[in-house]
């Protein structure tokens, strides 16, 4: 069994997670960011103090039996009402934990529920206040204000946490026992640097044999600005303490509408300056498939993303 952990949260585990979850002799794990709060996730964060439950729900779906009805109804979004916005996988796992007493034991119920192949794996035990400097000098707290960060402030100078958050003992033993991780794609500073300014989690990646995969983003986000690839893999290593031994880049260029619709929210093709370094691999890794974002939803979603199967299939490839 090869050792598989991904490192993130999001849409973008999210696909990492479905192309591998299919692959035989593999054992996964996600260690999913506790920084989230905005939408629905912000609003029962608010209101009950418990982890983030949205990238946890995604990272649990991601890994469930396909076709299940529980796994439909985790993924259901209410439209009316005043649970307009909430997503019923993010209501469940709030009513386990109150039930239970405890977020871990409301992951375990909730894995077992929906027949997750793997481990789902917060972070930290408590939830996390990511805050960024600017180069301009000026701070923004909290993770959904920092991803639709409209003003120009430069690039992001520093990322820390406004709390003292400790990485869990099981996130640091999956690193520590992993043959691969992966991180990315998603947003490099609020989905999955996020988790690396949590107390230890860099070290026990560090001291980890595991080959080290980054999945480069397709197109730049707010909160990235003008970075080149470049630039992506050295916040990596800034943040991590060791640069990726992999970096995954795709070479098939979106469709020129999904382009032109990026470049209206401000957002462009991430520019390769990578070079002919052996570590980095480039190959066909675009879905076919262009996404809109949901009514109901007040984040900005990607209208195209990476290919499960194709990513898994690099992945193993290694």
């Amino acid at each position: 069994m090869k050792k598989i952990t991904t490192v993130g949260g999001g849409t973008g585990t999210f696909v990492v997670l479905s192309g591998l979850k299919k692959k035989p002799d593999v054992h996964l794990s996600a260690i999913v960011s506790v920084a989230d709060d905005g939408g629905s996730t912000g609003r029962l964060r608010d209101a009950y103090g418990y982890l983030p439950p949205g990238d946890l729900r995604q990272a649990l779906i991601a890994l469930s039996e396909d076709e299940t009805l529980l796994r439909k109804l985790f993924s259901h979004r209410f439209s009316k009402g005043e649970l307009a916005g909430h997503n019923f996988g993010n209501l469940y796992l709030v009513a386990l934990t109150e039930m239970l007493g405890s977020d871990m034991h409301a992951l375990e119920e909730a894995a077992r529920h929906l027949r997750v192949k793997g481990r789902v794996i917060p972070v930290s035990e408590s939830p996390a206040v990511l805050c960024a400097e600017y180069s301009d000098a000026t701070c923004v707290v909290g993770q959904y204000a920092i991803q639709v960060l409209r003003e120009e402030r430069g690039p992001i100078k520093r990322l820390y946490l406004e709390n003292t958050c400790h990485a869990s003992d099981s996130a640091c033993q999956a690193l520590a026992e992993s043959d691969v991780v992966v991180l990315g794609p998603g947003d490099i500073y609020t989905s999955t640097l996020a988790n690396f300014v949590t107390h230890g989690l860099s070290g026990a990646l560090r001291t980890s044999s595991a080959r080290l995969v980054y999945v480069m983003n397709l197109f730049s986000t707010t909160e990235s600005g003008g970075m080149t690839m470049m630039d992506y893999v050295a916040a990596v290593e800034q943040y991590v303490g060791r640069a990726p031994d992999t970096v995954l880049v795709n070479t098939t260029p979106p469709p020129e509408n999904v382009v032109a619709s990026y470049r209206e929210r401000g957002q462009q093709l991430i520019v390769d300056d990578l070079g002919d370094a052996a570590h980095v691999v480039r190959t066909d890794l675009l879905s076919d498939i262009v996404f809109g974002a949901h009514a109901h939803d007040a984040v900005n979603r990607s209208l195209i993303r990476h290919d499960g199967d194709k990513l898994a299939d690099a992945i193993m490839s290694l």
